[in-house]
């Protein structure tokens, strides 16, 4: 392979995608989740973790899979949800992309985006009477990356990241940059949160839930649902990943993060930040507005967040992109869902299918000059694919793949 192949134009290593693993309300295997994800399948429905009596509504999306879910369904029954979502992704990750646990990953990373991070697990204790004071093994953060990196042999960087609702796009970008620099050959990366009563009660407390179905950019959006779940992808150079003759599944290449700093909870009002990342991103990767195939949007279904990105997204892009937001059948995950939306930017670029917004039924007119994908999936050709996510804080990101 010449140098030139394996390098971009600013003579920085080329990262690509060779393996993901998933963990959410949709499934927790990249095949069933992309069938339900692109057939339209809603996984928003009662909440059973926590009684939600005093809530206004009585719904999110849970993962599903009582092999990750039950108490005593693991080795480690004390274990959170979010580091069993995190632990299945990661194996599966490195099982696609043909790395084995504990082979010498000297030179092999972790990072992980988080919200909430090991909170829930501890609002779950209460909730079952263990009284303050007790011992509380996974009361940190630091578990979400030491866990895995523990499990499975991963001996090089090793951080958590918690940057708001764009925690599992950030993550992606901090890996990517250890792989570039030349601190890494290899990254495990993406994000997880599960479900917490706490971001219910800060919902319920800005009015921004909805009461049934989430309907990003729709006339009659009323807010988002809280999900849960987990998203890994595997990094890699395309020196280390063409030596071992690993399956290349996409290009990472581009990505930005950003602030806008202007509120804690609302976005610029011109949405500065989203269109810096979405411009600095392209840039990166060497491609223009109108190379873009399909916009993975942040689209959380509150009133306030689709106007502007749909506005910020109209502005940019025009209506030459596909959109769609999948937040419609998954819900918003916090950490977890930049990451699962990356995984379904790579399948689109695989499989040349792009989700669509299935809970759509009339398009906001703030919304009207884009090309919303209707229905539950559209078959196009992608070539280049944008992820999108905002978070508090102002916190802005955004990710390019691309066919390799």
């Amino acid at each position: 392979m010449s140098r030139s192949m394996s390098r971009d134009a600013a003579g920085r290593h080329r990262v690509v995608v060779t393996g993901m693993g998933l963990a959410t309300p949709l499934g927790t295997e990249i095949g069933e989740f992309w069938r339900n994800l692109t057939g339209g399948v809603v996984g928003t429905g009662p909440v059973t973790r926590f009684d939600t009596d005093r809530y206004p509504t009585h719904r999110a999306a849970e993962v599903a899979d009582p092999e990750l879910t039950a108490p005593d369904a693991t080795a480690d029954p004390g274990a959170p949800r979010s580091v069993r979502y995190l632990r299945h992704s990661v194996g599966a990750a490195l099982d696609h992309a043909g790395l084995p646990a504990h082979d010498g990953h000297r030179r092999a990373g972790i990072v992980v985006g988080t919200v909430m991070g090991t909170r829930p697990h501890v609002e779950e204790l209460r909730r079952q009477g263990v009284p303050e004071g007790a011992d509380l093994s996974w009361d940190s953060p630091q578990t979400l990356a030491g866990t895995p990196a523990r499990d499975f042999g991963l001996r090089g960087p090793r951080h958590v990241v918690a940057a708001g609702c764009a925690a599992g796009n950030t993550a992606i970008a901090m890996a990517a940059d250890c792989i570039r620099s030349g601190q890494a050959d290899a990254m495990v990366t993406g994000g997880v949160d599960e479900l917490s009563e706490t971001v219910f009660q800060l919902f319920t407390t800005l009015r921004a839930l909805a009461p049934d179905q989430v309907r990003p950019f729709d006339r009659n959006r009323s807010g988002m649902l809280p999900s849960e779940g987990a998203g890994v992808l595997v990094l890699e150079s395309w020196e280390h990943a063409a030596r071992r003759g690993a399956p290349v599944l996409a290009e990472l290449s581009g990505y930005a993060v950003a602030a806008d700093a202007h509120h804690m909870t609302a976005p610029h009002p011109e949405g500065v930040g989203m269109v810096r990342c979405m411009r600095d991103s392209l840039e990166q990767a060497g491609f223009e507005p109108g190379d873009v195939d399909y916009v993975s949007a942040h689209g959380t279904g509150t009133p306030a967040n689709d106007s502007l990105e749909g506005a910020c997204l109209a502005g940019y892009f025009g209506d030459r992109p596909a959109v769609s937001s999948v937040k419609g059948m998954l819900g918003h995950s916090q950490g977890g869902a930049s990451a699962i939306e990356a995984i379904a930017c790579v399948l689109a670029v695989r499989h040349g299918r792009v989700p669509g917004n299935p809970t759509l039924l009339d398009v906001d007119e703030s919304c009207a000059g884009l090309d919303l994908v209707r229905g539950p999936a559209r078959d196009m050709p992608v070539r280049v694919a944008l992820s999108n996510a905002f978070g508090f804080g102002g916190n802005t990101s955004a990710v390019v793949f691309a066919r390799a």
